[in-house]
């Protein structure tokens, strides 16, 4: 019997790392699917806002703001739902919604009042998993959650390939096409995840109701700090990413170049990801997260000062490589200043304020600027913003919590 319970151990430990090995590939393929979904539209859908709809940059900045704010409220709850329940099928049902109504908006076009209200729907249920999926991801990594750039490389392969394939076809069939594309893309994403079943399914009802106090994730002085200076950055560079499909066109780009430009960027970010993790440990968050966020400010004050189409090309490198650094860097010391319990309302904290609050910001008053001082002045003063949000992160953000474990409150 001894013996008997000796080869069952391993096949045991065996059958484990099977199984750890299955749900991190599931982990990869997710990420490739949810982002090749945004690459499909993304950066098109501005410009067809403008192109399809004659919608001038005030109202689209407007609308994208308005998209940001239910994303912002939603968004904490659905982390502290995720949290508190079977997160996997949560961002399932997110996801089949969201296909859904997706599919819808090119329908509803022709009425303003109907396609607002489908398009404001369709960001509650999408603007929140991204955060799901990153905190799914970390549960799953556990103690190699620093390899999560190994990981997250996958989504910008699947961003760049979209978004390189589907700029030129868009330019062929026309840009109504990419509803159908992010539907299917983000229906598949929606069945991959009910495959993630066991991965991280109700970790956080161990702890309780604590996992639902939100005012615990904010009890840190130095998260508050460092969500601040996200935020002046963030407000700068996703506006510059909305707009600069609409960039590219009034300074004579086509729609193949758009795709290209964003695919270049998200190409950057694959090697920049795969070496993120070793980089982040040897440096630190902070620092990381200082060099990453200077070069989105640096970007868009040269796409000011020098509108040219290939050099538009030329300096999309710096945003990939960029958004690579940031996104390891902010969610790893994020997740390092918050109870492990907590760890999707942590992350839907950290979009909410980098994706949510800062396009709330930078949509409205990058709409209003274009429409009254043209989209290079924008551009010019959207890049003073970030490089201030960064000088205010090396300023005032805490270098010594770099790294430290998050400690975990009990229920």
């Amino acid at each position: 019997m001894e013996l008997l319970h000796k080869d069952v151990e391993p096949m045991g430990q065996l059958l484990h790392l099977q199984d750890k090995g299955k749900l991190r590939r599931l982990i990869s393929l997710e990420y490739v699917l949810i982002f090749m979904a945004n690459g499909a539209i993304f950066p098109f859908f501005n410009l067809y806002l403008t192109k399809n709809l004659g919608w001038s940059g005030t109202r689209i900045g407007w609308v994208g703001a308005l998209s940001s704010v239910l994303v912002m409220i939603s968004q904490p709850l659905w982390g502290r739902i995720s949290d508190a329940s079977d997160k996997h099928k949560v961002l399932a049902l997110a996801f089949a919604v969201s296909a859904c109504l997706v599919f819808l908006q090119p329908l509803v076009a022709g009425s303003f009042l109907i396609f607002l209200l489908v398009r404001l729907s369709h960001a509650v249920f999408i603007g929140s998993t991204s955060s799901m999926f990153d905190a799914i991801a970390l549960d799953v990594l556990g103690e190699d959650k620093d390899t999560y750039g190994k990981y997250r490389l996958w989504g910008s392969l699947g961003f760049a390939v979209a978004a390189l394939f589907l700029g030129k076809v868009y330019g062929t069939i026309g840009f109504s096409s990419m509803f159908l594309v992010n539907a299917v893309l983000v229906g598949a994403a929606g069945y991959v995840a009910l495959k993630l079943g066991g991965a991280s399914a109700g970790s956080g009802r161990e702890y309780g109701e604590a996992s639902m106090e939100l005012r615990k994730v904010l009890a840190n002085p130095a998260l508050l700090i460092l969500l601040g200076g996200i935020f002046l950055v963030q407000t700068a560079n996703t506006a510059g990413e909305n707009f600069l499909g609409v960039y590219l066109d009034a300074i004579g780009g086509s729609s193949g170049m758009i795709g290209s430009a964003f695919a270049v960027m998200a190409f950057v970010e694959i090697p920049v990801f795969l070496a993120a993790p070793r980089i982040v440990t040897r440096f630190g968050y902070k620092r990381m997260l200082v060099a990453s966020t200077s070069l989105f400010g640096l970007k868009m004050v040269l796409n000011a000062l020098f509108p040219i189409p290939w050099l538009v090309l030329a300096l999309q490198p710096l945003a990939g490589i960029g958004f690579a650094f940031f996104q390891v860097s902010s969610v790893l010391m994020v997740d390092a200043l918050v109870p492990r319990q907590f760890r999707s309302t942590g992350q839907a904290v950290l979009a909410t304020t980098a994706w949510s609050v800062a396009g709330i910001s930078g949509n409205m008053l990058f709409g209003m600027l274009i429409d009254t001082a043209g989209i290079l002045t924008a551009f010019g003063i959207g890049g003073c913003v970030g490089l201030l949000g960064t000088l205010f992160i090396h300023c005032f953000v805490p270098g010594k919590t770099e790294r430290a474990p998050a400690q975990d409150l009990k229920a």
